[in-house]
């Protein structure tokens, strides 16, 4: 019955899910950009010091919400999708966070960050139609084109610190974090006909994060022991709103949407990011900086014309 009322829900209910998602996952760069020593403040952590510091406070909650109230699924899960669950948990913690957080340390600013995200519906696009059958139709690529010439503004308005070569090493190295997040929501969307979202989101998460753990007496631990309390609220920013919380979303949104509709609205990330740098720089002047210039703008609101393009239909 809950399947049926979920499928009468217009697609704009999903967008404006979607919208609510990005709000919060666009402050999750400006986050991670404070605890890297991007802002106002020392580094608190290095790139995978943050990538182990994000998922230790939430790793064990998933993993006994999971077997303590959703038992009997979690052990269908394990014994029909094992490899798939191991892959998906490697790609949405460790993988996709490493090399998020490696390009931030190494010089990409929070708006450029979010910007590498926007390979996503390329990616997703492609794999859908490989994968998932989903067609590939002339408006989305058109769409896509449309939205990544706003992103590409949006990176040229920052300028390049460094040498064409260094900096696109740094910038592909953080665009396997969008290939790792598309192939992570490929292989679960069609999970989603057979299984709770929340319990395969926070299945992904416990095991995803068992490397993680290993390290963390090394890595990222020592680090959290001597953080104050501007450093937990950014820490735990991004492990209990971005994952605990945004990762179900995600997955919630994969059960309902094409994977290809819903990897546009990626492009949401930007624009929000950007504006949520220029609030925080009002709110906390001595702590975040922000500058904003016309070229911003311009690719922000291409950005947001090729969303619509992309998910409105013909007619």
């Amino acid at each position: 019955m809950q399947r049926s009322a979920d499928k009468q829900r217009p697609v704009g209910f999903y967008l404006l899910g979607a919208f609510g998602l990005f709000l919060i996952w666009s402050n999750s760069f400006i986050a991670a950009s404070l605890l890297l020593g991007s802002e106002g403040r020392p580094a608190s952590f290095d790139w995978m010091g943050l990538s182990v510091a994000r998922f230790i406070p939430i790793a064990v909650i998933c993993l006994l919400y999971c077997v303590v109230f959703r038992r009997a699924e979690t052990l269908r899960i394990l014994r029909h999708y094992p490899i798939r669950l191991v892959v998906c948990g490697l790609l949405g913690a460790p993988l996709y966070n490493l090399a998020l957080y490696y390009g931030q340390q190494h010089g990409v600013p929070p708006p450029v960050a979010s910007l590498t995200t926007a390979l996503v519906p390329l990616f997703v696009m492609v794999l859908a139609a490989i994968f998932l059958e989903e067609r590939l139709t002339g408006r989305r690529i058109v769409a896509f084109l449309v939205a990544l010439v706003g992103l590409v503004i949006i990176a040229f308005s920052k300028g390049d610190p460094r040498s064409v070569v260094d900096y696109g090493l740094v910038l592909g190295i953080t665009a396997l974090a969008p290939l790792s997040w598309s192939i992570y929501s490929i292989l679960s969307k069609p999970i989603m006909a057979a299984a709770s979202p929340l319990v395969w989101t926070y299945l992904s998460i416990a095991v995803g994060s068992v490397p993680l753990l290993l390290i963390t007496p090394w890595v990222g631990g020592p680090e959290m022991l001597a953080l104050d309390a501007q450093g937990w609220i950014a820490v735990l920013y991004l492990s209990v709103p971005c994952t605990l919380l945004g990762y179900w979303v995600w997955t919630w949104l994969l059960r309902h949407l094409p994977a290809s509709t819903l990897g546009f609205t990626v492009f949401f990330n930007p624009p929000l990011t950007t504006t949520s740098k220029m609030l925080l720089s009002l709110l906390f002047p001595t702590v975040f900086i922000w500058q904003m210039n016309a070229l911003e703008w311009l690719g922000g609101g291409l950005a947001l014309a090729g969303l619509a393009l992309a998910v409105t239909s013909r007619r």
